[in-house]
Order: C-alpha cells, then structure tokens, then sequence
C-alpha cells in the first residue's frame, strides 16, 4: 500500500509541476506579445501567488517516492570502503534520522498550518487562503516517514 501511495503521490507532483511549467510557458509568451503589443493581452494574473502555493504543494509530494527508492543524496565514497556490518548499521542510522526528520519536519508544518489558518493568511494578488496548500506537503512527510520506518523494520537497503 505504501508503494501505491507513494507512486500516487509523485504522480501527482509531476502533474502539478507540469502544470506549472505549463503556466510559465504561457505567462512567458504573454510577456512576450505585451513587448510586441503593449496592452492587448497583459500577463497571467497572480503568476507569482500560483507558483508559489503550487511548488509548495508539490515538492513534497515527490519526497516519499525518492525515498521508497531510494533516490536521495549519499555519499559513498567512504562508506564503501567499510566493512558491510559497518555499512548496514551507517544505512539503518541514516534512514532513522531520515524518518526523524520527516516527522519533525511534518510536526512544525502543522504548526504552520494552524498559524496561517488561525491568521486568515491570503495570497497577495489571488486572494486564496493559504493553509490549504500544507495539507499535501503534509500527508506526504508522513508518508515519507512512513516508508523510512517500514525500511528499518524490514532491513532494506539502500
């Protein structure tokens, strides 16, 4: 179930940042026709307030897949050259202070969400309210953590 959430979970983060891509290539000639013909056709309303809240929904979404392959950063160079008994336990730190981290990271993005939804915060030129946009990034550093745990449980390794 955690591999399917996970591949969800990416999926739709390159969905969303596709999307964006998308607005930025349309933001861009827009631009570009105001250069040619100032007035008639502007730029896309509130692009800023939009990629904003967008990225940061779909970053995140993209975290519980990298680690289910795990597709993050390590540096080797050393580490290769240890014993394997001494690798696994290098493994089974990182990946608990992996899970560490998404849960701690998870814990003060709800603190997060709680400030900004009790604050009332909108974005500057679209007005929408911002909290909902933690919700993704949230469920996906549970996730994250979720499928660092099951690593360590089951001794997968990197």
């Amino acid at each position: 179930m955690l591999e399917r959430l996970a591949a969800a979970f990416a999926i739709a983060g390159g969905t969303i940042l596709l999307a964006i891509a998308a607005v930025t290539g349309l933001n861009v000639l827009l631009y570009a026709a105001d250069l040619v013909a100032p007035g008639r056709l502007g730029i896309v309303r509130g692009y800023e307030d939009l990629v904003r809240l967008w990225v940061s929904a779909a970053v995140p979404l993209l975290f519980p897949w990298c680690q289910l392959r795990r597709g993050h950063v390590a540096v080797d160079l050393l580490a290769e050259r240890l014993p394997l008994r001494a690798q696994r336990l290098l493994d089974r730190v990182g990946t608990g202070l992996t899970a560490a981290l998404a849960l701690f990271l998870a814990f003060w993005m709800v603190q997060g969400l709680l400030e900004t939804r009790a604050d009332g915060r909108i974005s500057s030129v679209l007005g929408w309210p911002e909290w909902p946009f933690y919700a993704p990034g949230l469920a996906a550093l549970l996730l994250w953590a979720a499928i660092a745990v099951r690593q360590l449980r089951t001794g997968q390794r990197a």
